[in-house]
């Protein structure tokens, strides 16, 4: 079905395209037949669709988002004409009157579009927004955007989760076929942030998750975020429970009501549940082929693997220290701290992560390399006290 006729698209793509008035008179009679000739158009397609039935199913929704789309590009050729080729008219004697006549035939066609929305608010939502109406849209979100981004100026937010915002907002904003679901749905959620008068790391991160702002750069930020927590966690047993934790409070945050981001065809929720399932299945898996590889909590006692009186951040520098003086190979750095994260386990933490170990052997804190400091001087003074060294140069 095609509410559109070929003789309106051929009469606005082609018939009064600027180029064609080059060099031509055009009469009184024929700017009247122009009006008359949209007029028409116009009235026919409207009384098409009053005719269309309250009951729109799926299929007919198609019909309709079609038609309200086919009308915002001729409105957009339209507004080209105006804005874009009114050089190729400049010196036209009728100059004027044919530019009176374009925003005429704008005019009519954004008043369509206005019945349509009334009729199909849902369809007329859902499809993009014309040239000539972007106009008014676009400078009201940039003007609530800049004020959302001097609003963060008066918390304490870290600076990567302030670029991914205000670098997501903006590409929201500017994005190419913006519909009016999309402006509603970033208006709503700026309205939000400039409500919020307590904002953190948490309780932005937190928002950004409850009104589903599923973009790419917040859920890469996540994973990052969640990666960094995972990594400071040696214990396997802590990470699975970390990872457990998690899980519920992705679910309580989703039991608010909150918005949804349009155009997309998951949630936000779905794609960082998805992820963290993944990540507690991966721990689950880990921690059972540890306990396969130690059999039970008593072997782990025994001489397959060996109490170091260490806590893992002093154990994992330990280890790099002999590995930067040469005393282990600087090869295969993993499988290395894989070995001992498999031989050796803390009072504190019976199974090791190898992740964990090899990231806190060179994240490492003044107090961690203080103790260890002085773990090195007990060594040197035992040296002394049981070789005679204390006078050796």
């Amino acid at each position: 079905m095609n509410f559109i006729s070929v003789q309106l698209r051929l009469f606005v793509q082609e018939s009064i395209e600027p180029k064609n008035f080059i060099g031509k008179h055009i009469t009184t009679s024929e700017f009247n037949k122009w009006k008359n000739f949209l007029e028409k158009e116009e009235a026919t397609i409207l009384l098409a669709v009053s005719e269309w039935p309250l009951s729109i199913q799926e299929y007919d929704q198609k019909h309709i988002e079609s038609l309200i789309t086919g009308i915002v590009n001729l409105s957009n050729t339209l507004n080209a004409y105006i804005l874009k080729n009114s050089a190729l008219l400049k010196n036209h004697p009728q100059a004027r009157s044919i530019k009176e006549h374009y925003y005429y035939s704008l005019n009519l066609l954004e008043g369509l579009l206005l019945s349509l929305g009334e009729s199909f608010p849902a369809q007329t939502a859902s499809v993009k927004i014309s040239q000539a109406n972007l106009r008014a849209v676009i400078p009201r979100l940039k003007e609530k955007f800049y004020k959302v981004s001097d609003h963060f100026n008066a918390f304490v937010i870290d600076k990567e989760l302030l670029d991914v915002v205000i670098t997501g907002l903006s590409a929201l904003i500017n994005k190419k076929d913006i519909t009016l679901d999309d402006t509603r749905y970033i208006t709503s959620l700026m309205d939000l942030l400039l409500k919020d008068s307590e904002l953190d790391n948490k309780k932005l991160a937190d928002l950004l998750i409850i009104h589903d702002f599923n973009t790419q750069a917040f859920y890469l930020f996540y994973l990052y975020q969640l990666r960094e927590r995972l990594d400071d966690i040696p214990g396997l047993h802590e990470q699975r429970e970390m990872l457990l934790a998690e899980k519920d409070r992705l679910y309580n945050l989703t039991t608010e009501k909150g918005l949804t981001m349009p155009s997309k065809n998951r949630s936000l929720f779905m794609e960082l549940g998805e992820f963290v399932n993944g990540k507690y299945t991966f721990a689950k898996k880990r921690v059972k082929l540890q306990r396969r590889f130690i059999c039970d909590t008593k072997n782990a006692q025994t001489n397959s693997r060996f109490l170091i009186n260490l806590p893992v951040p002093q154990f994992g520098l330990f280890i790099r220290m002999q590995i930067e003086k040469g005393f282990l190979v600087k090869e295969n750095l993993g499988e290395l701290f894989k070995f001992f994260a498999g031989h050796f386990y803390t009072p504190n933490t019976l199974y090791i992560s190898p992740d964990s170990l090899q990231k806190k052997s060179t994240d490492v804190e003044f107090a961690t390399a203080q103790k260890l400091k002085g773990h090195l001087i007990g060594m040197i003074n035992w040296l002394n006290a049981n070789y005679n060294l204390s006078n050796y140069n």
